[in-house]
């Protein structure tokens, strides 16, 4: 069983725990392992690793909102919109 405390180590942006703590314990095993999985992709991210963290959401949000079912965005427009 993955505890909370190894999602809370790793995530980058430390606000909320009491919310988040709450919500990973009621979440399944399966989806433990997912968001854990997928938050070590989300942290190498450009929208993650710019501006400070300022784009990184609270763990609660992260998790409640199951963003770890998102593909993490790796990408980064140019001027002109495309993909780069």
């Amino acid at each position: 069983m993955i505890e909370f405390k190894s999602f809370w180590s790793e995530y980058p942006r430390k606000v909320g725990r009491w919310k988040a703590e709450k919500i990973w314990a009621k979440m399944p095993e399966t989806e433990r392992e997912l968001a854990l999985k997928v938050l070590r992709l989300w942290k190498d991210t450009h929208q993650w690793q710019s501006a400070g963290g300022i784009y990184i959401p609270h763990g609660s949000t992260f998790l409640a909102q199951k963003r770890y079912l998102d593909e993490p965005w790796i990408g980064a427009f140019d001027e002109a919109g495309i993909t780069i």
